[in-house]
């Protein structure tokens, strides 16, 4: 974990940008890109000495964070990256495969030569990143290559929902880095950019969902401590002041 936090060091602040929002911004992307992993505690003290920032605008950070179930309160200061029931995973599977296959339709006709050609770097930067077994730079690229379609889509409605998904699956992306998933994204990423260029909606979105579904296959086939058979019950906890 401590590899984790010291990466998110350096915040700033642009003008009329508060602290607090940047340091949500900025642990909102890391779990986004799984750099934190089911089950996984995280301590307000430590993530505020690793960001350099005292211990108040974290805690209204994680408290926003866990308002959207990205995060679990704990009691002592803790708040934990959840877990789920296989169920519940595959109810937001089924979700993500809606808006993000139509995200991806919506994008496709006029997806420009451009923008394919930045998904290429990003797919060959995700090659580059897996040879030097860099999990946290590829994952990142993952996370750019869908965006950038899904982006293309110009739906604020659709963006802000996936975001919201991708905000509570993306500890579990970050289980499909092993040789089957890598492989699996490589052919669906490439035949994505392949229709994207030919302007082919129905097998750019398959391509995407055949992504989703199969990196999902890998996470519970190769990863069932991430899982839990019972829902957990909500516990309320209050982050304390001091």
């Amino acid at each position: 974990m401590t590899q984790n936090l010291l990466d998110l060091a350096g915040i700033d602040r642009p003008m009329k940008t508060t602290l607090r929002d940047q340091i949500y911004t900025r642990l909102r992307e890391a779990i986004m890109a799984g750099r934190f992993l089911p089950g996984q505690h995280l301590g307000i003290i430590a993530l505020a000495e690793a960001l350099n920032v005292s211990a108040m605008p974290v805690r209204e950070a994680l408290r926003q964070l866990v308002a959207e179930g990205a995060l679990e309160m704990l009691p002592n200061r803790m708040v934990k990256v959840p877990v789920m029931t296989h169920e519940r995973f595959r109810q937001i599977l089924g979700i993500r495969l809606l808006l993000e296959g139509h995200a991806t339709e919506l994008a496709t006709p006029h997806f420009t030569d451009a923008q394919c050609d930045r998904l290429q770097e990003l797919s060959d930067g995700m090659a580059a990143a897996l040879a030097e077994n860099d999990a946290e730079t590829y994952f990142a690229l993952n996370q750019d290559f869908h965006f950038t379609i899904y982006k293309a889509s110009n739906s604020d409605v659709l963006m802000q929902h996936i975001r919201m998904l991708w905000l509570k699956m993306g500890p579990f992306i970050r289980l499909s880095y092993n040789q089957s998933g890598v492989k699996a994204t490589e052919v669906n990423h490439g035949e994505a950019i392949a229709a994207l260029r030919a302007h082919d909606p129905v097998a750019a979105a398959n391509a995407i969902r055949m992504d989703l579904m199969e990196a999902a296959e890998v996470i519970q086939e190769v990863n069932p401590a991430a899982f839990t058979d019972v829902e957990p019950t909500a516990e309320l906890h209050v982050l304390d002041e001091e």
